[in-house]
């Protein structure tokens, strides 16, 4: 049995309804990643005994005890995840200056107009104290190569509010598609890489609305030491294995989670359209978040108008995207979201 929901008091919100995805303070420093090989197991509910059917991903499943099959920890998992990484904390500090300028009221010209590289976002955000857990069913495609070396396409990324040390990222690059637990409490790293293999599609993927996706689920397991466990779900043992558990202060700087599609990107000359665009256009990958739950008092329930919101808006405009045939697709507010781009 889990914990009850947290009940600590939190800091306050930096900016209602402007994005603050994939976040650490400006100017924080980055230490030098000193952990352990792998992650301490902690367990806030029995090992499985009697596997469940295939295809029933349930929050209230069994927890195996078992890591998840071929992640990487440590310097290992530093490696894995290489310029992806370094990325993914730029994303945060260009972002940082808009957001503190929103809550100046205050207007602050769009660090990513000026720089090489688009950053953009879309999605689902689960709102400041809406409970201590997340889970979802996440697209992936182990066949998509994005072409520029320097973009990546962080979708989907998911992490609950409630002070969330763990951020459990879909990445997508020009090489083999993986999934990182980002820790946002002592490391703030990729803390855990998994490469997209055949084993792992294996164990951990099935057909969800005719794509195939993961089910990752990221849950408070101990309220007294803010400790957090993200988990993947193991559709041939019918439990969960265990990603990585971290404890501590949350540093992203941000009280709410997100669950979105997200990326950075160069524009090709040639048509003026971003190459993220280009290439999911021509792959005709569709990137779906599905059956995303926030647990509250004890209780997964979907997100709805009450416990999340759509940022930036339910429906933003192509053009900020430089993608004119990008399509934003609200499947079941708040609680499914589909992005694709229409050939």
């Amino acid at each position: 049995m889990r914990p009850d929901r947290l009940t600590r008091n939190r800091r306050p919100l930096i900016a209602l309804g402007v994005l603050a995805a994939c976040a650490i303070t400006t100017g924080a420093a980055v230490p030098a990643y000193a952990g352990p090989a792998a992650p301490a197991a902690t367990m806030s509910r029995p090992a499985s005994r009697h596997p469940v059917p295939r295809h029933t991903a349930s929050p209230n499943a069994p927890v195996s005890g078992r890591a998840v099959a071929g992640a990487r920890y440590g310097a290992a998992a530093t490696r894995a995840a290489g310029p992806a990484a370094t990325h993914f904390l730029q994303l945060h500090r260009t972002m940082v200056a808009e957001v503190r300028a929103a809550s100046r009221g205050t207007s602050a010209r769009h660090a990513a107009s000026s720089a090489a590289e688009l950053h953009r976002w879309w999605g689902s955000f689960p709102g400041t104290n809406s409970g201590p857990g997340v889970t979802a069913t996440q697209s992936i495609s182990a066949s998509l190569r994005l072409t520029d070396p320097n973009d990546i396409l962080y979708a989907p990324t998911m992490t609950p509010a409630n002070n969330s040390c763990i951020e459990v990222v879909t990445v997508h690059t020009t090489t083999t598609p993986q999934i990182w637990a980002w820790d946002w409490c002592k490391y703030i790293r990729p803390v855990a890489v998994v490469n997209v293999t055949a084993a792992f599609m294996k164990a951990y993927t099935i057909i969800a609305n005719g794509r195939t996706a993961y089910t990752t689920e990221d849950v408070q397991t101990n309220a007294k030491t803010n400790t957090w466990t993200a988990y993947l779900f193991n559709y041939q043992t019918g439990s969960w294995d265990r990603l990585y558990t971290q404890a501590g202060t949350d540093q992203s700087g941000l009280s709410f989670g997100w669950d979105m599609f997200e990326f950075y990107s160069s524009t090709n000359p040639a048509t003026g359209s971003t190459y993220v665009c280009g290439d999911l256009q021509k792959a005709g990958t569709r990137i779906e978040s599905s059956n995303i739950s926030i647990r509250h008092d004890g209780t997964w329930t979907p997100a709805n108008s009450h416990d999340s919101s759509w940022n930036p808006s339910a429906h933003p405009a192509p053009s900020s995207y430089k993608c004119p045939d990008i399509r934003f697709s609200i499947v079941q507010p708040n609680s499914d979201w589909l992005v694709h781009v229409a050939r």
